[in-house]
């Protein structure tokens, strides 16, 4: 049995719960200014043109905002959702923005509704270049007033929308008839029009932890990889990968063993890139018995294991790690707190992971700090962080030289 002493429990436990429940209040914000700048839980990415979409939350709204100048200037803010909803708006549990190869927008989000962990996945898309979205659609098909959260949204070269979620169903359905059920369920949705309609809701996997955000990324011109934290037999909450098609789930294997036994949700979910032929990155925090910090890995998809297990930093307070390939480099970047600063630290490897540059800061601050995320443009990469003293920040990421 895995034993933590009381002091580094408490300091675990204050951590997770800071990182769960800051949200950042940009300074120079005015009242009542909409912005992604002064909203919660700014989510970005690139479109093949190289402008900037950005979708965040705030007043109970869903906005969609762009730069064509990496983050310097953005356009009027877009409400995606018309009337006012609540909204999930923490690291964890945000809205999600995708495009496609027609730069169609596609958002997703979960609406809390009345309830403890209650929640509905909404889904709205435009198809005029984000001068408007059409109306919501909920993407759960049960109708039950239970919990529906921690969507995850990927679009495929083909067009290929997926939706991936945490779902409480199967859990409800075993406490009606009395049976224990360990945690909750995966389930996901596919549009094979873009977004137009969405498929039947498919159960991916039983057992899942409750509130950790799922990794989710293209694989091949169809199919998605998805990345969760699952409850092992044991009460072990690792994590497990399955490759999603748009009939089933498929090849579900365990990807991490760090021998993590906890009753309590760590809410530290894992980050994944599918660049790289043949193998997957994989980037995860874990408190196991095994592996205490933050960790990345390579998945074999040929051999369905996990390889080439890195400790990253293992430091008390290291969190939220992000992966990314890009221009045959793999990234991590991975948010820390040191000498009472917010700091975010990146780690480059030129060989697929093998070897790695020590690590470097590239941000900093002092105040309340969101989640950090790796994303690119056809030329560049950049750091994406929103913090309560600077607002959004896009920072571009220095390519390492040969020798690490």
């Amino acid at each position: 049995m895995q034993i933590v002493k009381p002091q580094a429990l408490k300091a675990l436990i204050l951590f997770l719960v800071l990182c769960f429940f800051l949200t950042p209040s940009y300074a120079n914000c005015e009242q009542e200014q909409i912005s992604v700048h002064c909203g919660k839980t700014p989510t970005s990415i690139f479109d093949h043109q190289g402008r900037l979409w950005t979708t965040f939350t705030q007043n109970n709204f869903v906005y969609v905002s762009h730069s064509d100048d990496n983050g310097q200037r953005y356009s009027s803010p877009i409400k995606v959702n018309q009337a006012p909803q609540s909204i999930y708006s923490n690291g964890e549990n945000r809205p999600k923005i995708q495009l496609d190869n027609d730069n169609n927008i596609f958002v997703s989000w979960t609406e809390k509704t009345p309830g403890r962990f209650t929640g509905d996945i909404r889904f709205s898309r435009s198809i005029d270049g984000g001068h408007h979205f059409e109306p919501i659609k909920t993407i759960n098909d049960d109708g039950l007033p239970i919990g529906h959260r921690f969507d995850a949204l990927t679009v495929t070269p083909s067009g290929l929308v997926y939706i991936a979620w945490l779902d409480k169903r199967d859990s409800a359905a075993a406490k009606k008839i009395g049976q224990d059920y360990a945690g909750i369920s995966l389930y996901y949705s596919v549009s094979t029009d873009h977004g137009t309609t969405f498929s039947t809701n498919i159960k991916a996997a039983e057992h899942t932890c409750e509130c950790c955000r799922i990794a989710i990324e293209n694989n091949g011109d169809q199919n998605a990889t998805v990345m969760w934290r699952h409850i092992f037999s044991g009460g072990i909450r690792d994590h497990a990968i399955a490759t999603l098609t748009p009939t089933r789930a498929s090849n579900i294997n365990r990807a991490t063993v760090d021998e993590w036994k906890t009753d309590a949700c760590p809410h530290h979910g894992p980050d994944i890139d599918n660049s790289s032929h043949g193998l997957t990155h994989l980037a995860w925090f874990s408190n196991g018995a095994l592996h205490k910090g933050i960790y990345y890995g390579t998945f074999q998809n040929n051999s369905n294991t996990t390889t080439n297990i890195i400790e990253v930093d293992t430091s008390p307070q290291a969190s939220h790690p992000q992966v990314k390939q890009f221009n045959n480099i793999v990234w991590l970047a991975w948010k820390t707190f040191e000498d009472n600063q917010s700091r975010i630290k990146i780690r480059q490897s030129l060989d697929k992971g093998i070897h790695w540059s020590k690590p470097t800061i590239v941000a900093s601050t002092s105040g309340n700090s969101d989640h950090p995320f790796l994303i690119n443009n056809a030329n560049n990469i950049f750091l994406a962080w929103q913090t309560s003293d600077e607002g959004l920040r896009l920072i571009p990421l220095d390519e390492p030289s040969p020798k690490q």
